[in-house]
């Protein structure tokens, strides 16, 4: 790490500090105090003396924990104002990635891409089905979610030149679909007739190079350049290699790829050099391709991180790199996945959730909508627009059993003979359906004026959208502590049953004006009484 890195890291974890603890202003203050104490001590116990080799090293290290102190702290706290500025790095990465998995689509089978995700770590990480060991994450990861994830570090976001080396743990991602290293090592086991290879004919050793290799494949040039600066420390365990080997092979390997010339020797790393190039043969085109779009224009976000390193080593300062990130994906010039979200998408579907809740259903049953007796029981005012009202009785009754006060005003809409004849209800059509509902209509008119419930009854020839109300007109004049106001609407499909049409709920405080989205549909109930004949 460059001194002008650890200082960039310090300067932007002490911001991160401050914003955080500014946002706590109105938490507890013992849960404020407690947050404080363990900042407090996450900066002392950094400041002592470090078991590493060069002072790099214990930089690296030192905002490395810092950084995972305060990832805890705000994934527990969850107010910080940072999160927010932080997500536009965030979509900048994953875009890095899943572009990068789409250009690994040249190499049939693409896997799904591995999910993203944030965490108090030192380094990236893929979890293959994550499955963490708890001491390596303090269990701030769900131990069993069958998902792929590529676990990125606080403080790698903000540092576009190095998001290469989530192009690694990408690496690992391919490598566990398509079996690149159980391929290698079956090679390698072959050449090794007088075991010299040792680790190198293990699938541990071999599985971190191929991911090296993918890295580059990915990323082209700068990323190679960025996975050689990133080995600077000393293996911790016996799953890598050395960072001297690794290095050697990743810088072998791929302008072997690129140039279609494999590795000579009887070096370990010589042997294991050449059986990756072998292996990934097919990419030298690509490779090729790469290294001369590399002169032009640049079009590929999977290639910015690289772009990005080489003029980091060219001298260029960190905000410099950030302001370069962020020109590139302003400018419309990087190519975009058509299924990634955009930050207008995210907008639109918050508002259009906003509201949302979940549709009642025959319990058992998937999509099979029934009147909900939950909703007879927590509302005195509703109003029905369907097409015979052939379960609505009997779910009133069921309702009735329960309630001890008496509903202000029921008000049913119903079709009128030639727009139901053309539907299906329950299996049922065409006249049969007539009859269905005058007799439900002449049954739920009996019963309600027995129980002086005041009703109201219509038939309606249109729209062919049903719908019901509960307690959703003059909602801002009900006290703040009544039911929410609440609202299904489903429209019918050509040969579906309505039963099983496509539906939406929405609910809203009582107390206050209603949405917009609530509110028009509010008005339009309003209208389809003028339009509707009243039955005596």
């Amino acid at each position: 790490m460059m001194p002008a890195d650890h200082e960039d890291r310090l300067e932007r974890l002490r911001r991160r500090g401050e914003v955080l603890f500014r946002d706590m202003k109105r938490a507890p203050r013992e849960h404020r105090q407690l947050m404080e104490h363990a900042w407090e001590e996450a900066l002392r116990a950094t400041d002592g003396a470090l078991a590493f080799p060069d002072a790099a090293s214990a930089a690296a290290l030192k905002t490395s924990r810092l950084d995972a102190i305060l990832c805890l702290l705000e994934r527990v706290t969850r107010p910080s104002s940072w999160l927010d500025e932080q997500a536009m790095w965030f979509n900048w990465a994953q875009c890095c990635l899943l572009d990068a998995i789409s250009h690994a689509a040249g190499a049939a089978p693409r896997p799904p891409p591995p999910i993203l995700a944030v965490e108090p770590i030192d380094s990236p990480l893929y979890v293959p089905r994550a499955r963490v060991p708890a001491a390596w994450l303090s269990q701030a990861t769900p131990a069993d979610l069958p998902l792929p994830v590529v676990l990125c570090p606080g403080n790698l976001l903000e540092e576009p030149w190095a998001w290469a080396t989530l192009f690694h743990e990408l690496g690992h991602h391919l490598d566990a679909a398509r079996g690149d290293t159980f391929s290698v090592v079956r090679v390698l086991e072959e050449e090794d007739t007088r075991d010299e290879l040792g680790s190198w004919a293990k699938e541990k050793w071999v599985g971190e190079v191929i991911a090296d290799l993918y890295a580059g494949m990915l990323g082209g040039p700068g990323a190679v350049e960025t996975l050689r600066a990133s080995l600077t420390t000393t293996a911790f365990s016996a799953s890598h290699p050395s960072d001297a080997d690794r290095i050697a092979i990743l810088d072998a390997a791929w302008t072997g790829v690129r140039d279609g010339e494999a590795p000579q020797g009887d070096r370990p790393r010589d042997i294991v050099a050449r059986a990756l190039v072998n292996r990934f043969q097919p990419w030298q085109r690509q490779l090729q391709d790469d290294c001369a779009r590399l002169e032009g224009p640049l079009d590929s976000a999977r290639l910015l991180p690289g772009t990005l390193r080489l003029r980091h080593e060219a001298g260029t300062g960190p905000e410099a790199l950030r302001k370069a990130c962020q020109e590139a994906f302003t400018s419309g010039h990087l190519g975009r996945p058509e299924w990634v979200l955009t930050q207008a998408h995210l907008e639109t579907l918050a508002r259009a959730m906003r509201n949302l809740v979940e549709t009642r259903v025959q319990p058992g049953t998937e999509s099979l909508k029934v009147p909900p007796v939950e909703l007879f029981l927590r509302h005195d005012r509703m109003s029905f627009i369907g097409a015979t009202h052939g379960q609505f009785l009997a779910t009133l009754r069921e309702a009735m059993k329960h309630r001890t006060k008496r509903y202000e005003h029921i008000e049913l809409f119903a079709l009128a003979d030639e727009p139901l004849r053309e539907l299906i209800l329950g299996g049922k059509t065409g006249d049969v359906l007539i009859e269905e509902r005058d007799e439900s209509l002449r049954a739920i008119r009996d019963y309600l004026t027995r129980e002086n419930v005041p009703h109201c009854i219509y038939i309606y020839t249109q729209p062919y959208v049903f719908a019901s109300f509960w307690d959703s007109e003059r909602v801002e004049a009900r006290p703040g502590d009544a039911p929410p106001a609440h609202i299904h609407v489903s429209s019918a499909l050509w040969g579906m049953d309505l039963r099983s049409a496509v539906g939406q709920d929405l609910e809203a405080p009582a107390g206050v004006p209603l949405p917009p989205a609530m509110k028009r549909l509010v008005e339009a109930l309003e209208q389809l009484r003028k339009m509707s004949r009243k039955l005596a």
